[in-house]
């Protein structure tokens, strides 16, 4: 018989040790919870990065019809955007420039015209005075020409008289007052002829001249009709010609403002939302028929090509998973076994949400760290997007120990 000093302390060892090994299970239990749900419930999930259409204009949407499944059809074309409401006040005020600028080009264009003919008419002018010029100048020197021939002989005949008046004075014929005024006749006639002779040799001069398009009167001066309106005139030409190239430079202006002011009444009168052909449609964010504000989403669409998992996992794993890792793969209602790589690990404080995955993990959860897979590859085992289907995942390269000693830091 057992002695009842000696009994009871082994039965209180046996509670100690019993309380221990059961608080130890109750933590191994609590810390592997999240690993042990991740392995038997499929609550990992298919998904694609979430792509957001945002309205270019203001305007009411008018969604087009999308083929099965929500694919986007070839034109890319998610929804068209319509503004009735739009105003025409830039349009029109940009025509009204255009339409200005044009009339003050046709009106410079027609001045410039009119002082060119006026011009050309003054042209002609002075080259019919120029001619009459020359033909004056001509009958002037002729007339100088005869004038100084009839002077030469009449002084050869002063010169014989006054020769003989010399003789007759010598005899006492003639008186000597007689023979001094012929010899001033003489001296007389003599200057004459040197004034007509420098007359003539200056109207040869201007004769020269005028050939080459100087005039000049006797005075030396421009006659009026080589001055007159046509300076004015070359100098309003020069000055209607800038205008001309400053006012077409104006109304290239112009059109190019009225070019814009289409363009910008176009965009912003009626626009589309577009995504890349065969894209899905994921969500509309505004029913048809809504009017929203330029910049305001109105879709979500997802490229199906490029898919994903979404995992949930233990912290005490993140670190155990890393980049380009294989891992097994098997979707809610199927049987087959598929690979994936992990892409990347995030921590619970900062995982990726629905602003950025289509579709998330049924087992995300607050507190619950991330893992995403990349499983584009098994695209084309799929007639349809498997975007949203729940899937189980394991990591072959992780086990439970693996996980209990990390998380007891062994």
């Amino acid at each position: 018989m057992v002695e009842p000093s000696r009994a009871m302390p082994m039965k209180s060892s046996r509670w100690v040790y019993g309380l221990a090994i059961l608080g130890f299970l109750v933590y191994v239990a609590w810390i592997m919870g999240p690993y042990l749900r991740s392995v038997i419930v499929r609550d990992a999930a298919v998904t694609s990065w979430l792509n957001v259409a945002t309205s270019p204009i203001d305007g009411k949407l008018e969604f087009k019809p999308q083929a099965a499944e929500g694919a986007v059809g070839p034109d890319g074309i998610i929804v068209l955007i319509r503004n009735d409401r739009m105003s025409r006040k830039p349009l029109i005020e940009a025509q009204i420039q255009v339409d200005y600028a044009s009339a003050r080009v046709k009106e410079l264009q027609a001045f410039l015209d009119d002082i060119i003919v006026l011009d050309q008419d003054r042209a002609a002018l002075k080259s019919r005075y120029a001619d009459i010029f020359r033909s004056q100048l001509e009958e002037e020197i002729a007339g100088m020409e005869r004038e100084i021939n009839v002077t030469r002989k009449q002084l050869e005949l002063i010169n014989r008289i006054a020769a003989r008046h010399e003789t007759l004075v010598a005899n006492g014929n003639v008186s000597q007052s007689a023979t001094d005024e012929i010899w001033l006749r003489v001296s007389e006639l003599d200057w004459q002829l040197a004034q007509l002779q420098n007359d003539l040799a200056y109207a040869r001069v201007r004769r020269e001249a005028a050939n080459n398009g100087v005039f000049a009167t006797l005075d030396g001066e421009d006659p009026d009709w080589v001055r007159g309106e046509r300076l004015e005139l070359k100098l309003q030409k020069k000055e209607g010609r800038l205008e001309l190239r400053q006012a077409e430079a104006a109304l290239a202006t112009a059109k190019a403002a009225l070019r814009d002011a289409e363009t910008d009444y176009a965009r912003l009168t009626e626009d589309s939302v577009r995504a890349p052909a065969g894209s899905i449609l994921w969500n509309q964010k505004a029913a048809p028929g809504a009017t929203v504000r330029s910049g305001e989403p109105v879709a979500e669409w997802l490229d199906c090509s490029v898919l994903m998992i979404d995992v949930p996992i233990a912290d005490a794993e993140v670190h155990l998973i890393k980049a380009g890792m294989g891992a097994e793969i098997i979707l809610e209602g199927d049987s087959t076994v598929r690979e994936g790589r992990v892409l990347l690990t995030r921590g619970s404080a900062f995982t990726l949400g629905r602003n950025d995955l289509a579709a998330l993990a049924k087992g995300r959860a607050k507190g619950t760290a991330q893992a995403l897979l990349d499983f584009s590859h098994e695209r084309e085992n799929f007639e349809d997007c498997p975007v949203g289907r729940a899937a189980y995942v394991d990591f072959p390269d992780i086990g439970l120990i693996d996980v209990i000693r990390a998380r007891l830091r062994l």
